[in-house]
């Protein structure tokens, strides 16, 4: 039974064609008949860890979520001093641990910063570690970052570059705008080292765009087909940024994200009609979701289900990304795990009075990031709340079409997992 909303907080809406009112809980609804509901397809169950490499960052991206949210800071990200830092021996003993909790499952340690390859030497010897533990043939490997610093890794440990199971870089658009946006770095020099390393890895690439309010979704994509074309990503994915602040002019960025999409999603249309699958993992996954009437059943990144771990400065979080004073547990004296009892389902309260269980768009969303919630602001959370619903619209709107292509070239919803949808759980917001 649907948990009733407990007065869900009044927000002016805005409009977009063809969806009113996006404020309202059923601007947008999951239509009636699924076509391919009798298709199986088998997901990924691999158990997440997060490690915290280091909290350094030279870095000074717009809107970083490290100091908006988790550090609760106006100041760039470079004039922060964190302490987080990762201790290969204390914290491959807080993994091996939890592998030992989890003997049935494959584990994907997800390398996280800051930015990771600023200690290089320790996120190698962590790996290292790992894989000549007893439970190495569980365990795979994928980090976070900004892309800069790979031609320098690369040089120095090859092999561990190249057992990457997956590499996730922020690129924000063209050189104009993902410079502008993420400040001290470069788009020339991301795309020089994203070309040394095609030249040996053949492995996944995930082109990451972070979506500010000043930025323009279409740009992201186009850089993206670019780098697509090149061979230097093979995924893509976008999300907007966490942020305290409510955004200047809503209005005005829904039309022009909701253009954006619709052009995106006209390109999609003309490529799937030709047997060609675009590998936008989120905008997959909710293609998955619409024509197999699945429902997700939990937030995104899954924080209420305890079933990810994220460790940071050797103690472990539901999220990396909330809070310090949420840590759930860590190594005693004896260097033996210890996890404390927790109500996980405190994370997740705010989807009672922002109408969750109401919304039109739940059975995809799940709800929105419990940090944005918990560590952002209200506004800024209702504000997206109408985006998802004009988000999941526009996709729904050329479900028919999808679907034509798809069955017309024997593409099949496990096709369509394994070559994108896959990756959407380790993006964890949606989008």
């Amino acid at each position: 039974m649907a948990k009733k909303a407990k007065n869900p907080q009044p927000i002016a809406g805005v409009n977009y064609p063809g969806f009113e009112g996006l404020s309202r809980l059923d601007a947008v609804k999951i239509r009636s008949g699924h076509p391919l509901t009798t298709q199986i397809f088998e997901t990924d169950e691999s158990l997440m860890i997060h490690l915290t490499i280091t909290g350094r960052c030279y870095a000074r991206c717009k809107g970083c979520v490290n100091s908006a949210i988790t550090m609760g800071s106006d100041r760039p990200r470079n004039a922060i001093v964190s302490s987080q830092e990762v201790e290969p021996d204390r914290d491959t003993a807080i993994i091996r641990e939890l592998a030992d909790r989890h003997r049935d499952q494959s584990i994907t340690i997800c390398f996280y910063g800051g930015e990771p390859f600023l200690a290089a030497d320790k996120m190698e010897r962590t790996w290292r570690i790992l894989k000549e533990s007893e439970a190495a043939d569980r365990f795979r490997f994928l980090v976070y970052t900004n892309g800069e610093l790979l031609s320098d890794a690369l040089n120095i440990y090859p092999e561990f570059m190249k057992e990457m199971w997956l590499y996730s870089v922020s690129i924000d658009g063209d050189e104009e705008q993902h410079n502008r946006v993420r400040q001290g770095t470069r788009l020339s020099r991301i795309k020089e080292n994203l070309r040394e390393l095609s030249t040996f890895y053949k492995g996944n690439v995930l082109c990451w765009s972070t979506l500010r309010e000043e930025q323009s979704l279409l740009n992201c994509f186009e850089e993206f087909m670019r780098l697509y074309q090149e061979g230097l990503v093979n995924h893509f994915f976008w999300h907007w940024a966490e942020n305290r602040e409510p955004f200047e002019n809503l209005h005005s960025y829904v039309v022009n994200y909701g253009q954006d999409l619709e052009k995106i999603m006209d390109i999609y249309v003309q490529k799937i009609s030709k047997g060609i699958l675009l590998p936008i993992a989120h905008v997959n996954e909710l293609i998955l979701f619409l024509l197999a009437a699945k429902e997700r059943g939990h937030t995104a990144c899954g924080v209420e289900l305890a079933k990810n771990y994220d460790i940071v400065s050797g103690k472990i979080y539901p999220c990396a990304d909330l809070p310090s004073c949420l840590s759930i547990g860590g190594l005693d004296k004896d260097r033996k795990l210890q996890l404390s009892e927790y109500d996980l389902d405190s994370l997740v309260e705010y989807k009672s009075w922002l109408g969750c269980y109401q919304c039109g768009v739940h059975f995809y969303c799940g709800g929105r990031c419990p940090v944005q919630v918990v560590a952002g602001s209200k506004e800024r959370t209702y504000q997206y709340c109408q985006l998802m619903r004009l988000h999941v619209g526009i996709i729904q709107d050329r479900i028919s079409d999808i679907l034509r292509g798809l069955e017309r070239n024997g593409i099949t919803l496990q096709t369509l997992y394994d070559q994108s949808a896959f990756l959407a759980d380790y993006t964890d917001v949606v989008p």
